[in-house]
């Protein structure tokens, strides 16, 4: 189960924003009725995203009163999302300590079988003592001279995105209620509406013309 699904049966609410709203990679927040983690579509990177949201979920469960960016707070999120995304226990025994040899490519069987990037692969390996900082420090070098920091290779096997909002306006639609009524009176933008019931993250050329729709695609 990955980490959206785990917040999502927590109770809290996934949803994406709009396309430059924000500069950061995630947020979250307590609200009066439900929890929420927003992601902003800047990375363009399903394995990236699925750390953001682990580390979102760390701050929802550890700092409710903690200042929003501080050191101490986002390191202790990171380890959060580490731990629950790569078991210590479990992947310890898996990670390479050098990038030599065949390690980029069992680099990256790594990241397609735990869902993560080849960062943060390499990060836990440094965490763990599996790999010493020269080494680190040498794979990190590598992966900006080959242009990965921006745009990591390998595939993706299956995603898991945001569900509970798009379920639920699956639900109004197949019970004959469309958008523009569900939505008549709420003063809820209805391009907002549209983000925010997206199981994906929706365009900017596509909020003006997005329509009303009976199904949600997977």
């Amino acid at each position: 189960m990955g980490p959206s699904s785990v917040a999502e049966r927590a109770g809290i609410v996934v949803v994406f924003c709009e396309p430059g709203v924000a500069s950061i990679d995630a947020f979250s927040m307590h609200t009066a009725v439900r929890p929420i983690i927003v992601l902003t579509p800047v990375k363009d990177d399903y394995y990236r995203q699925r750390f953001d949201v682990a580390h979102e979920l760390g701050h929802l469960i550890m700092h409710h009163d903690a200042e929003p960016g501080g050191k101490v707070s986002e390191e202790q999120a990171n380890r959060f999302a580490a731990e629950l995304l790569m078991p210590a226990e479990q992947i310890r025994s898996s990670l390479a300590s050098s990038t030599a040899g065949r390690s980029w490519k069992q680099l990256a069987e790594l990241k397609e079988h735990w869902g993560v990037s080849l960062s943060a692969l390499l990060y836990r390996a440094r965490t763990l003592g599996v790999m010493s900082d020269v080494s680190y420090r040498n794979a990190v070098e590598r992966m900006s001279q080959n242009g990965w920091r921006r745009a990591e290779p390998g595939r993706t096997s299956a995603l898991e995105m945001p569900s509970m909002l798009p379920r639920a306006r699956e639900v109004l639609n197949n019970a004959g209620i469309n958008d523009h009524e569900f939505l008549s009176g709420c003063g809820l933008p209805v391009n907002l509406y549209y983000v925010a019931a997206s199981s994906v993250p929706t365009p900017r050329e596509n909020l003006s013309f997005a329509p009303a729709q009976s199904h949600v695609e997977r």
